[in-house]
């Protein structure tokens, strides 16, 4: 069934999955630098280090399902 905006062009839903995967590359590399700062900036009743593993696991998971869905290879 169609009718007006019942779904995007190609052009349109490749713009926005562009948009939100060069969101998510960027939230990354700002963890990443995050993650790279000096121990000394950290405070000393800091995440779990098991917590932060399980959480890194997550993101590796969700990273390659969307990559998988854009058809790209890992």
């Amino acid at each position: 069934m169609s009718g007006a905006g019942a779904g995007k062009t190609g052009a349109a839903e490749r713009t926005e999955t562009g948009q939100a995967l060069a969101r998510l590359e960027a939230a990354v590399e700002r963890l990443a630098i995050a993650a790279a700062r000096p121990r000394a900036l950290v405070p000393a009743e800091g995440v779990p280090r098991a917590q932060v593993q399980a959480i890194a696991d997550r993101l590796d998971e969700t990273i390659a399902r969307l990559r998988t869905a854009l058809g790209e290879e890992g």
